[in-house]
């Protein structure tokens, strides 16, 4: 998807700075209107590509990018400026480990490269925010997670968390590999940078 180029206001600026939307703690919703991801157990970060350079940033706003220097070939699969939202996360035993990913978080720049090779990580993309000069903050969750789906991302160190319509399947399947949770999300809302909003709802207690 592209910028439209007979908007007369012409495209919109790459935002300089986001901060994440975040979930509020809750049970399951039900019914219609709902869409459903596994929750990941690392570090929230938004990705900014540019054009040029990509830059990985914290939940905070902090440039954690020298931190995951396995994550740079991201930028081989970009084709315009872009605003990603995901979860960095270390795998041990199939599953997402925070454990495995601690060792990563508090070392120093120093030492990034070995501790990639030792411990990798794979950043896993759950939204597009911004993309080829189209803000996409005001539009609906389902549209922008079809944009999502239609970039192609996927490798050693980068894949889309998939969705589902499905929540109880998805919080059975949860329990059952050992994963962290699900977040559900309202199909229709928008992103709200920087807030938490009951739009989307985490939850932890999956076992039936």
């Amino acid at each position: 998807m592209t910028a439209d180029t007979d908007d007369p206001a012409g495209p919109e600026p790459l935002p300089s700075a986001l901060l994440p939307m975040l979930a509020t703690p809750g049970s399951l919703p039900g019914g219609d209107g709902w869409s459903y991801e596994f929750k990941w157990d690392g570090v929230r970060a938004l990705a900014r590509f540019d054009g040029d350079g990509l830059v990985l940033l914290s939940r905070r706003g902090g440039d954690i990018t020298a931190t995951y220097p396995e994550l740079a070939g991201l930028t081989s699969q970009l084709t315009a400026p872009v605003w990603l939202d995901g979860e960095i996360v270390a795998m041990a035993g199939g599953v997402p480990s925070f454990a495995a990913l601690q060792k990563r978080m508090h070392a120093g720049d120093a030492r990034a490269a070995q501790l990639a090779a030792q411990v990798p990580v794979t950043y896993v993309v759950f939204d597009v925010l911004h993309h080829d000069g189209r803000g996409l903050l005001t539009a609906p969750y389902t549209e922008r997670r079809a944009l999502l789906d239609s970039l192609g991302l996927g490798g050693p160190h980068v894949a889309v968390s998939p969705w589902f319509d499905d929540g109880a399947a998805v919080a059975d399947t949860a329990s059952r590999r050992g994963l962290e949770g699900v977040v559900a999300k309202r199909s229709d809302s928008p992103y709200r940078p920087g807030r938490r909003s009951e739009d989307w709802v985490k939850v932890t207690e999956t076992a039936t």
